[in-house]
C-alpha cells in the first residue's frame, strides 16, 4: 500500500472514530437523540434505535467471519478486505454506539437492565482497539500478544451477542 492511500485509510478510520466519540457525547449530552419510533422490519416492530444497533450488529457478525475465510482462502484478496473489514467495522461500531449511548441515557421510569449490554460493549471497544493497533502498527511491541488477544476478544464478543439476544428475548 503507498504512503498516501495509508495515510487516507488512517484519516478515514480516525474520521469514523471521531464521529462516533462526537455522536456519543451529543447523545450522553442530550444534545441530539433519534425519536422514539417503532418501525416492521419482516414483520418485526421495534425502535428505530434498536434497528441501528442491529445493523451494525450483523455486519460485524457477517463481515468478521467472512474476513477470516477470504484470509485463508484468497491471500490474494487481504488487502481489499482488510479496507472492508476494518472501515466497515469501524463503522457497524459507530451504530452500535448509538443504540448503546440511547441506552444508558434513557429515563429512569424505563430505563433497561444492561448487563450483557454493557459486557458487549466493553468487548466491542477491546476488540475495535487491538485490530486498530494490529492494523495501523501502534504496538509493534505488543504484535505477538494482540494477535492472540484480538481473536480471543473476537470470540468473547460473539457468545456475549448470543446472550444479548436471548436475553433481549
Amino acid at each position: 500500500m503507498s504512503r498516501r492511500s495509508r495515510n487516507l485509510y488512517l484519516f478515514l478510520a480516525s474520521a469514523i472514530n471521531v464521529t462516533t466519540i462526537i455522536l456519543m457525547a451529543l447523545i450522553f449530552l442530550r444534545l441530539y437523540r433519534i425519536p422514539f419510533l417503532f418501525v416492521d422490519v419482516l414483520g418485526i416492530r421495534n425502535s428505530v434505535v434498536h434497528w441501528i444497533g442491529w445493523a451494525g450488529t450483523l455486519f460485524i457478525a457477517i463481515v468478521t467471519p467472512l474476513y477470516s475465510v477470504v484470509k485463508r482462502r484468497f491471500p490474494t484478496r487481504i488487502r481489499g478486505m482488510l479496507k472492508v473489514h476494518c472501515l466497515g467495522n469501524l463503522l457497524a461500531v459507530m451504530l452500535v454506539s448509538i443504540h448503546f449511548a440511547h441506552q444508558v441515557t434513557r429515563p429512569p421510569s424505563n430505563y433497561p437492565d444492561l448487563g450483557t449490554g454493557v459486557v458487549l460493549y466493553v468487548a466491542m471497544v477491546l476488540l475495535v482497539s487491538t485490530g486498530v493497533l494490529l492494523n495501523f502498527g501502534f504496538g509493534k511491541g505488543l504484535i505477538k500478544q494482540l494477535r492472540f488477544l484480538h481473536p480471543s476478544i473476537a470470540l468473547t464478543f460473539y457468545l456475549t451477542i448470543i446472550l444479548h439476544i436471548i436475553h433481549g428475548i
